[in-house]
């Protein structure tokens, strides 16, 4: 059972008419359920395999969540073909080279993104089908080099084939050596690499990610999918681990809709990044600041005996008010994201440990986790009955972690890549004697919980010579309500700067509001730098002009910051700091 095919089809026989995928028509949730998932498969198989598609043909997949995207994916690898997910938010330079880069022949996407690629995608000759999986009007899209279909096309011929193989007889054809997919790395500075991953690179981080789930005694998990399951994250642990556990997916198809879905859904675990647990936090923290003063005082005395339980600090009479908070305080707090929700799961950058304490002192479990791409992508996760805040856990089952002298975190196992497709090069230096070397600075304690304390290529070196890592500095910044997002620089410089964009105060007003705007800002500074050592003081500061998001090219689709991109744009502002 080491291929991504063979565990889907052993989980049909037994979960049947129980839903699996659930998306919403007119603003209601529908669902399709195992057998149904089939059914539609089987029909996009046999399309696929009338088109010509063969085993590693690579096929690209564009498009926002949905069980279509899955259903694709999963259509693609019983053909023994490769998956190529793309980023719908990638601009069309990122998108071509995704798509020369990797030899994708076949894309599945949407009207926009065929819109934004066919004038490039005309000249490639390798491209031989657009499938639209949105059913737009493929008439609007005049092209000679290629065919483009919709997705409910490609269904209705795979339905009129004379095939007579059934799923298992593709199946039997995939080894557990094969690849799966061929998924790029978001590219924070240089051109992203494509991270080649096995059915059972990517088997085997779920089954060690499984044994996690053990300690949460739940029957049936319910996901709300709200990463891009072009991320490497959410394909596996958003979509084939609740594939291999016999879970339910629900697609959010908008971030704006995010709260009520929650309350709709009813989520028992929660995937995502940490810059969504930030947004939660100050949008919590808003909406109690316009309360009465009662609800007020008893949402921080929960706030504040929470904390304290969760370093074990409660005396006897702190125990029964903390009790009694649980039901008045942090009962509607876990409401808000439906009732059930169990813990959340956040990993794709380092959490900030001011909003981890905060959650888990409202009730809230967060699991933080580490992985990378190139480790299928999980490699360690705080367990529900040990949460250490400031580590990313122990690793997963299956994996072997260990320090360099440099103290650069090592990891061996099958989860880790076949390698960088088409870049011996890089994959020479990144494994070496079957050690993936991560690039990522860190400690393992005496419980093996692994400490993220920096990445190497983004480690500051002061004119002094001392190393300094960013994130920690930058994450005690964002903890003030009054930061939003902020970058640390001051690479071969005397001492640090801070590149802020403030939390919901204007980046452009009158000149009286600019300088209030500064004074916050410069207290929020100086108090941080109390709690900072001498070489990792923050000594001036610039306000962003705007937000550092992925349209202006500041933020990888993953959100993780473009440092080089942000310090560039503010070069002339950053030189009269010095």
């Amino acid at each position: 059972m080491n291929t991504i095919s063979s565990v889907y089809l052993k989980n049909v026989k037994i979960y049947k008419d129980k839903p699996l995928f659930w998306y919403k028509n007119n603003s209601e949730w529908n669902s399709i359920t195992w057998n149904k998932s089939r059914d539609i498969l089987l029909k996009v198989i046999h399309g696929l395999d009338l088109i010509g598609i063969k085993k590693n043909d690579k096929l690209s997949i564009i498009d926002e969540n949905s069980y279509k995207w899955c259903i694709s994916d999963l259509a693609v690898n019983m053909l023994g073909a490769i998956t190529v997910p793309g980023y719908t938010t990638s601009n069309e330079e990122e998108l071509k080279h995704l798509i020369l880069h990797s030899d994708t022949s076949v894309i599945f996407t949407n009207f926009v993104i065929c819109s934004k690629i066919l004038t490039f995608i005309k000249k490639i000759k390798k491209i031989k089908f657009i499938i639209l999986l949105d059913n737009s009007n493929k008439e609007l899209f005049v092209c000679k080099s290629f065919k483009i279909l919709t997705f409910d096309e490609l269904i209705e011929m795979g339905s009129k084939s004379n095939l007579n193989k059934t799923i298992e007889n593709y199946v039997d054809d995939i080894k557990a050596d094969d690849l799966a997919c061929i998924i790029y790395t978001s590219g924070t500075s240089n051109l992203p690499k494509g991270v080649m991953l096995s059915h059972n690179s990517i088997i085997s981080n779920i089954n060690g990610a499984k044994e996690l789930l053990k300690d949460i005694k739940v029957k049936n998990h319910r996901f709300l999918s709200i990463l891009p399951l072009s991320h490497a994250y959410e394909h596996t642990a958003g979509f084939l681990l609740p594939l291999c556990i016999g879970g339910e997916i629900y697609f959010n198809e908008n971030r704006d809709q995010l709260t009520n879905d929650l309350l709709t859904v009813n989520p028992t675990l929660m995937i995502a990044v940490p810059r969504l647990y930030e947004v939660l936090h100050k949008r919590i923290i808003s909406q109690i600041s316009v309360q009465n003063k009662i609800s007020q005082k008893l949402f921080f005395k929960a706030l504040d005996l929470g904390i304290k339980k969760f370093n074990n600090n409660l005396n006897f009479i702190e125990k029964i008010i903390d009790l009694f908070l649980t039901f008045s305080v942090r009962k509607k707090i876990k409401y808000r994201f439906g009732g059930k929700l169990e813990t959340f799961i956040s990993g794709g950058a380092a959490l900030n440990e001011h909003v981890g304490l905060f959650f888990n002192a409202l009730g809230i479990k967060i699991l933080q986790g580490y992985g990378q791409t190139e480790c299928g992508p999980i490699i360690s996760t705080n367990p529900i009955t040990n949460i250490k805040l400031k580590t990313v856990g122990p690793p997963i089952k299956g994996l072997e972690v260990k320090l360099s002298k440099e103290n650069e975190i090592l990891v061996k196992g099958n989860s880790v890549m076949k390698g960088y497709w088409k870049n011996q090069k890089a994959t020479d230096s990144t494994i070496i004697n079957n050690w993936l070397h991560t690039g990522d600075i860190g400690l393992i304690d005496k419980d093996n919980y692994i400490q993220v304390t920096g990445r190497k290529n983004e480690m500051i070196v002061n004119s002094g010579g001392e190393n300094i890592s960013p994130v920690p500095i930058e994450n005690l910044l964002m903890s003030s309500k009054e930061i939003d997002q902020v970058l640390i620089y001051g690479q071969n410089r005397p001492f640090l700067i801070a590149i802020i964009v403030p939390s919901d105060l204007p980046l452009k007003g009158t000149n009286n509001e600019k300088v209030i705007l500064r004074k916050l800002l410069k207290d929020v500074i100086n108090e941080t730098n109390t709690m900072l050592s001498q070489k990792n003081k923050v000594r001036k500061f610039l306000i962003a002009d705007d937000g550092f998001n992925f349209a202006n090219g500041q933020m990888t689709p993953t959100l993780k910051l473009k440092r080089q991109k942000i310090t560039d744009f503010y070069y002339k502002e950053i030189e009269k700091l010095y």
